[in-house]
């Protein structure tokens, strides 16, 4: 049989059975037959959003088997799986067992006096009334919780103040006593329980603010009170007694519906227990309690359950004396017990032994509580809950396809230039091909080739336009095709700008900088410093003379060597006091002091002479004795401390020369990164590596599929060839997460990496801001873990993997986060004790044994301009800078600390720790706390005075031209009155 034969029987037979299909009844009615009286089954499930066919089953049966099922006693149960789920799963709810109430109104038949002994008569004679039971609860009318019922709890518990002390007058903003931290957390809980606020909540009164969400509230708990109530009720009730418990029992013993239910829980979550009740009784206590002053609260009254059987021994019914029923059966329960126990001899049973067992169990149970409630007391719900694992390399997305990437970001040039949405050749479209150079290879050549072969210039200027662009960079491709890609950033260093507009509208936003136009411009305004950072400061004068002084008062003892100090130090006063007040600054071209050819003349130190003279613009000689610490520098140890080195800052100056003029290569190279989230310093690094052909694994705590997209739309910008990207998740606050990603980065197995590293950027970091010395809570702790304790378990995994393989000679460099905050700006917990302690480090290198397997460098992180640490200072930056200190964009401080992983720091760290200072002069300024409240005061004074008048104008103009006339400047926005789109192919 031939192909085409089969093809059209096969088709023809497709037809007849569809056919057929269509044309054939349904036979419903025969097969209800089958199931119902042939099968006879019993209960029939139908598996559907509807109860079609089980109405349609149920009119057959009352037509049609009614009298058939009578008669054989045929019970039948028709379900649906949208109504009747717990039927079909079984799931009822427990039967709560109820003492049996004596009948009150029934007569007993009065005994014959041939049958009713003597004996008998008397103990009836003598029967007691027997005790009353309970009855049902009297049922109170629900009422569902109201959204300012939920805000007010959320504030309370947040305060941790009763509910009684949070008027409803007053706003959030007027309860936190002026602590933003705490403002924004009760935002954030508020934005999780209602999904949306509001504008401006903080400032709205509670009852206002409670009212304006009502209209949209459902009137149940949201995700924050849902989880609040939860760990109350987990972290204080007894074991057992779990949220189903509680709620029963509100029920049963109160008769509070689910509305009313919630709204005690809420006021349960303000009068918190001090520790977790110790049995059931105390916790039905704790709720009765909490019960009762809601009902006073909300002005209900509560009623237990009534006493039944009112009658007692009226009703004429038979009484049995408990007592003398006893008695009768007392020999007979003792004849039980002795043969029960004699076949428990012979079986050799002990019939204690579940209740031996449950009295263990309740030990252990009372010892598990004891230590659950101590480690929540001591450690607190946050640090539990942060310390949970969440590493797992099955989740791992790798990017490493840059070459694919390489032909979209050519083919997306190609067509943005003939259709005209790229028209001049600026930075953002040589940084772009820059990354296309970086990811050349043959395929990519003969990609572009082909489209340029094929381009149509005869259909205008855009066509020929895109032919030359992208034949020269076809060129510049093959030039760099053997060559390792390289970072290198053509971006314009930007600057801070704050305006405060006529109406009073604060606007913040980056400029770029008028003096330094490029990278290179921007290296000799680090090189040359500032007059701030001058040697002839005063800080500078009084910390020789203070040395001086305190060699003199040892001149008893002097050896040869103190005095080369005193005269070296002597020189150094006299030198600083020599220095003039002038100082040269950059001009606003971004021509700095050195030859005309460009060349840096090294302004940190560079002297023409024993004078002091220094080359000027176009190569004259200006005079002055100024020499300045630049904004970036490093540091050697002396017996002093940590000084800044001449000789270690001109090799790390001029890397970041020649990095911002060629670029600097990662080719190779493995590094590990923490915390280089959105918006983080973290990520503008990640960037360089990875376009410098760097293979990356970096760390998420939120591992989702956003996250995952950001690191694979970074990758599809940035990443060069030979690059690679792996995104895990990762608690650095796990200690069995640290030991886990370390195993999976150098483990060699299927799965795993079998990488060594070259790198370690450990940023990862929470905040703690708002929490002074008496408010260091379990967050504070979580945050010391992940920033100290754990990154050094991090860095002794790496010790012991590189141990393990034999990788000594490959030492890995670890970037420390420093921070110049020592405590400086307070209100940040243990956040400068975690920072400070890293420095431990830089002396544990020559002490300990791991020197030849991990490097130091340690740097300084001066003020980063927009990452969410200091994004709340951003308004105040430019004000600082005017102060003559310098603060950083994230590109500007990436490129910093890249700069500290180019070559020569590289293997300068392997002979000693390096301590890099990219603080800008901050640390030369005296009361930098104050002095950013006062610029911040200035600028929010000026704000509001605009505002009152813009507000004070408006008013004005209503009174005197009428309210119409605010309409020409009211803004209006047109809403659309449909929303048609058209699905083009």
């Amino acid at each position: 049989m031939t192909p085409e034969v089969e093809q059209e029987l096969s088709y023809i037979l497709l037809v007849e059975l569809l056919a057929y299909q269509f044309a054939s009844p349904v036979r419903w009615i025969a097969t209800q037959d089958v199931i119902l009286g042939e099968k006879v089954t019993e209960r029939i499930v139908e598996i559907g959003p509807a109860d079609t066919l089980g109405g349609m089953a149920k009119r057959t049966l009352t037509s049609k088997y009614e009298a058939y099922d009578a008669a054989k006693s045929v019970q039948r149960q028709i379900l649906c799986y949208n109504k009747d789920a717990k039927e079909i799963y079984y799931d009822v709810d427990p039967v709560v067992e109820e003492e049996a109430i004596p009948s009150s109104s029934g007569e007993v038949p009065a005994p014959s006096s041939s049958s009713a002994p003597a004996p008998a008569s008397s103990a009836l004679a003598a029967a007691a009334p027997p005790p009353p039971s309970s009855g049902p609860v009297a049922a109170v009318d629900d009422a569902p919780v109201r959204a300012v019922d939920i805000l007010r709890a959320l504030v309370a518990q947040k305060l941790k103040k009763t509910l009684s002390e949070i008027p409803l007058s007053k706003a959030i903003k007027d309860l936190v006593g002026g602590k933003s931290t705490l403002q924004n957390e009760i935002l954030g809980d508020l934005g999780k329980e209602f999904g949306s606020t509001p504008e401006k909540p903080e400032d709205t009164p509670l009852d206002e603010l409670g009212a304006a969400m009502q209209a949209t509230f459902n009137g149940q708990l949201g995700k924050q009170s849902s989880s609040l109530i939860a760990r109350l009720v987990s972290s204080k009730m007894p074991g057992g007694f779990n949220i189903t418990a509680v709620r029963k029992y509100l029920e049963t013993r109160w008769g509070l519906g689910s509305g009313r239910q919630d709204s005690v829980l809420l006021l349960a979550l303000t009068l918190e227990p001090a520790s977790r009740l110790g049995s059931e009784g105390d916790a039905k206590s704790y709720l009765d309690d909490v019960s009762n002053k809601y009902a006073s609260n909300v002005g209900i009254s509560l009623s237990a359950p009534t006493a039944g059987g009112d009658a007692g021994a009226g009703g004429g019914g038979m009484l049995m004396d408990p007592a003398a029923i006893d008695a009768l059966t007392k020999d007979q329960r003792a004849l039980f017990k002795q043969q029960l126990e004699l076949f428990a001899r012979y079986l050799k049973m002990d019939l204690r032994a579940g209740d031996k067992a449950f009295v263990g169990s309740q030990e252990s149970q009372k010892v598990l509580l004891a230590q659950l409630d101590l480690w929540n007391t001591e450690h607190g719900e946050f640090y539990a809950n942060g310390i949970e694992p969440s590493f797992s390399q099955l989740k791992a997305r790798v990017y490493d396809s840059a070459w694919n990437w390489a032909r979209q970001d050519a083919l997306s040039m190609y067509y943005d230039i003939i259709f005209g949405r790229l028209k001049a050749v600026d930075r953002e479209i040589v940084s772009r091909c820059i990354r296309i150079m970086n990811r050349s290879n043959p395929l990519l050549l003969n990609f572009m080739q082909y489209h340029m072969d094929t381009c149509p210039t005869e259909q205008g200027e855009t066509y020929k336009l895109a032919k030359q662009l992208g034949e020269q960079l076809i060129d510049n491709c093959k030039d760099v095709l053997d060559e390792a890609p390289v970072y290198k950033d053509v971006a314009i260093p930007t600057g801070p700008q704050t305006t405060v507009d006529r109406r009073g509208n604060l606007e913040y936003k980056e400029i770029p900088r008028a003096s330094a136009r490029k990278l290179e411009h921007y290296v000799r305004e680090m090189a040359d410093g500032g007059k701030i950072s001058e040697y002839g400061n005063r800080t500078k004068v009084q910390n020789d003379l203070s040395r001086i002084y305190k060699l003199i008062k040892q001149q008893h003892k002097l050896s040869k060597t103190s005095q080369l100090q005193i005269k070296s130090l002597y020189e150094n006063v006299i030198r600083s006091l020599a220095m003039n007040e002038g100082q040269i600054m950059p001009l606003e071209n971004g021509k700095m002091n050195g030859k005309a050819n460009g060349k840096m003349m090294n302004g940190y130190a560079k002297k023409g002479g024993k004078n002091g003279s220094r080359l000027g613009i176009n190569g004259h000689v200006k005079q002055g004795k100024v020499e300045t610490i630049p904004f970036l520098h490093l540091k050697r140890k002396d017996e002093h401390g940590w000084e800044y080195s001449k000789k270690l800052t001109g090799l790390y100056l001029e890397g970041l020369e020649q990095a911002a003029k060629n670029g600097v290569t990662f080719q190779g190279k493995h590094a590990l990164m923490t915390g280089a989230g959105a918006g983080s310093i973290g990520a503008d690094v990640l960037q360089g590596l990875i376009s410098g052909g760097a293979k990356v694994i970096v760390t998420t705590s939120r591992f989702s599929r956003e996250v995952t997209e950001y690191y694979q739309s970074m990758y599809a910008r940035y990443g060069a060839k030979g690059s690679q990207l792996v995104v895990v998740p990762f608690n650095q606050g796990s200690k069995q997460d640290v030991e886990a990603l370390i195993e999976y980065i150098y483990d060699t197995k299927k799965g795993c990496l079998g990488w060594d590293l070259d790198f370690v950027v450990p940023f990862a970091a929470i905040p703690e801001n708002g929490r002074e010395i008496d408010s260091i809570d379990s967050k504070s702790e979580l945050a010391h873990r992940i920033m100290l304790t754990n990154l050094l378990r991090l860095l002794g995994c790496i010790k012991t993997q590189k141990q393990e393989r034999g990788f000594e000679t490959r030492p890995a460099q670890v970037i420390l986060p420093l921070s110049p905050n020592h405590g400086t700006f307070g209100n940040d917990g243990l956040y400068s004790e975690s920072k400070l302690a890293l420095e431990t480090l830089f002396n544990r290198w020559h002490s300990e044994s791991w020197g030849s397997f991990l490097t130091i460098c340690g740097a300084v992180i001066g003020w980063t301009r927009g990452t969410g640490i200091m994004s709340g200072n951003n308004i105040v930056a430019e004000g600082v800078e005017r102060y003559g200190v310098r603060t950083f964009s994230q590109q500007e401080m990436a490129f910093n600390l890249l700069g500290l992983m180019a070559p020569n720091i590289s293997n300068l760290c392997q002979v000693e720790p390096v301590f890099a200072d990219l603080n800008g002069g901050l640390q030369f300024i005296p009361d930098l706390k104050d002095m950013m409240t006062n610029l911040r005061k200035e600028i929010m004074e000026t704000s509001e005075v605009r505002q009152s008048v813009t507000k004070e104008t408006a008013i004005e103009n209503k009174i005197v031209n009428g309210e119409e006339s605010e309409a020409l400047y009211k803004q209006v926005t047109i809403e659309p009155r449909a929303n048609i789109k058209y699905q083009f192919p």
